[in-house]
């Protein structure tokens, strides 16, 4: 009875083992390639070079490609058609080829612009594009990888009926099923993930999707369907909003026959604990301080970002709806177009437009403010270069608008800011090189010279950037002038532990620290000498709001009231200034960030 019993264990164990096995055996060649081609390599590859990963998040790579792998396996096993096995083939090379050389040529996977490019692009622009890239050392790193992957592909299957019989041993089988169904169960979660894909609504929901891959970068797969899903949906969302805007700027006007400079200046990464002008011991912003000593500058105490990621902070603050009360940029008026629409020259200069546009977030966000339809409604004129430095930017502009500017100006300039890494931020000269590791006093245990080194060049970054903020005062100091400034999030600098940067989304817990430190932010309003003589009232009234509960997202209702500007987008208990403002105390949680 046993013996019979362990016998039809055997059996089924044998049957289970082969049914399992036999679609990688039929062609082992295509499984263990599709391995690769999916990442195999540059996703250890990457690891080895930024030491980004954890090691749960590898394997969750690795399971997901045996998933993919064995599924195309199956798929060619089962269809047994030379047309489909091909076709597979060279939709992983052409894919995996194209993204091997975005990697290592730019340090960028397929993104949403990428592909628009390459459907954009006509065949004299390929030709000069290989003139110009052939003999980089990405293109040959491509050539390199094009040629070992097609020749391990016609070695393969040309023995790959030699190669199964060799490993079609028992030990063998047993090993792989165990492989086999370890990656597939632990990989079957993609296909829960790329049904949450699909079901993204608008450009938001994808952005966080990809966002919380935590091993996206070097595995083509799901960087190309967020692509070609983000296209899509960023059409939907610029359609929605830029009829909202056509909408919205049809009753719109300006009571204010005065001239006047209104310029919004939006930082980057600026933990305000790390601001002189805040409490910090080191002296970071002394601009800014004689500046609130000569009672032409109000720093206010408690403002936050609406979220701590660059693109979704910035479509939210120059879009006219409020994050905290799940209301969608893309259901709402430009702001800016209110302005242009309202009898303001509306100048945008941007220099984070060409730092990285084949990102995620940036494809979100540029597609947005550079539309070309938005430009028209919005913009009497854009930058089209950037600069290595904040000043710079500054100064491209007063050199561009030099006699050009109109009675009433709506100025926006978005800053590099102190973006990680911050050292990279600021000109390395006696001047912005203030701090150093020693100037650090801070006793934390975790602490050493390495991040003592980071958080003076977080220094030195914020002292440039105070430098920056006032090369802009300075500018328009003998004009009728209002300046608001505030970054789009706050950056981590190892303020409470062994941590620099920002955790995006489910990435970590949203504790009062994180918030402090990620999501509180400096926000500051200055007005020229001339402004605040014929406005003593007003200028009251924005001191007195110091300490109001306020987030970025509801900002433009503040300029709508500083500009004199009618509008039906105006609302009163958003508006920083106004008596009739509700205090935001809305708690972050998971769905709002």
């Amino acid at each position: 009875m046993n013996h019979q019993l362990i016998q039809t264990i055997k059996q089924i164990c044998t049957k289970g083992i082969t049914s399992i096995t036999t679609p990688v055996y039929w062609n082992i060649t295509l499984f263990v390639l599709s391995i690769l081609m999916l990442g195999g390599f540059d996703l250890l590859y990457y690891q080895h070079l930024y030491h980004e990963y954890k090691t749960c998040d590898i394997l969750s790579g690795y399971a997901e490609m045996i998933f993919m792998a064995y599924l195309i396996n199956v798929v060619c096993y089962l269809l047994r058609k030379t047309r489909i096995h091909l076709l597979l083939y060279v939709i992983l090379f052409v894919v995996y080829i194209v993204n091997f050389y975005l990697r290592y040529s730019f340090g960028t996977d397929i993104s949403p612009k990428i592909l628009l490019l390459m459907f954009e692009t006509n065949t004299k622009e390929v030709s000069g594009f290989f003139k110009t890239y052939m003999m980089t050392d990405g293109m040959l790193k491509t050539v390199g990888a094009f040629v070992i992957v097609l020749t391990m592909i016609i070695i393969g299957e040309r023995f790959k009926k030699v190669i199964s019989k060799r490993l079609d041993l028992p030990v063998v089988r047993c090993l792989l099923t165990v492989f086999l169904l370890t990656g597939v169960i632990c990989g079957a979660t993609a296909i829960g993930r790329y049904a949450g894909l699909i079901r993204c609504r608008n450009t938001y929901e994808a952005e966080r999707w990809l966002m919380n891959i935590p091993f996206r970068y070097g595995m083509p797969m799901p960087n190309l369907c967020y692509s070609l899903n983000a296209i899509h949906l960023a059409g939907q969302d610029l359609d929605n909003m830029i009829a909202a805007t056509e909408n919205a700027i049809k009753d719109v006007s300006c009571e204010n026959g005065d001239s006047l400079n209104i310029i919004v200046v939006i930082g980057e990464s600026y933990n305000k604990h790390h601001a002189s002008l805040y409490g910090y011991p080191l002296d970071t912003t002394p601009y800014q301080c004689e500046e609130q000593a000569n009672d032409r500058l109000c720093a206010f105490n408690r403002v936050k970002s609406p979220h701590n990621m660059t693109s979704i902070v910035i479509k939210n603050v120059l879009c006219c709806n409020n994050v905290h009360e799940a209301e969608r940029w893309y259901d709402f008026p430009y702001f800016p177009a209110i302005f242009k629409n309202a009898g303001y020259d509306v100048w945008l200069w941007d220099n984070q437009y060409k730092w990285n546009p084949d990102a995620a977030w940036a494809f979100t966000l540029n597609s947005v403010m550079f539309n070309e339809r938005i430009q028209q409604l919005s913009y009497t004129a854009i930058n089209d270069s950037g600069a290595p430095y904040d000043g710079g930017l500054i100064t491209d502009f007063e050199k561009k608008t030099k006699g050009r500017l109109g009675k009433q100006n709506l100025i926006i300039f978005h800053l590099g800011g102190q973006h990680f890494l911050a050292t990279t931020q600021y000109p390395h000269v006696p001047e912005y090189q203030v701090f150093t590791a020693k100037d650090v006093k801070d006793d934390a245990p975790y602490l050493n010279d390495e991040s003592r080194q980071r958080i003076a060049e977080y220094a030195n970054a914020t002292r440039y950037n105070d430098a920056v903020i006032h090369q802009i005062m300075t500018m328009v100091k003998e004009t009728n002038a209002l300046l608001v400034y505030f970054p789009d999030h706050g950056e981590e600098i190892y303020d409470y532990r062994d941590f620099y940067g920002r955790q995006i989304l489910s990435q970590d817990k949203i504790t009062p620290e994180l918030i402090r430190n990620q999501i509180e932010i400096p926000f500051i309003v200055w007005c020229s000498e001339k402004w605040k003589q014929s406005h003593k009232t007003e200028w009251e009234t924005i001191m007195q709001a110091a300490d109001r509960e306020f987030t970025t997202d509801n900002v433009c209702h503040m300029l709508f009231h500083l500009a004199g500007i009618k509008t039906k987008s105006y609302q009163a208990e958003r508006d920083l200034l106004s008596p009739d403002f509700i205090p935001q105390t809305k708690a972050y949680n998971m769905l709002s960030l």
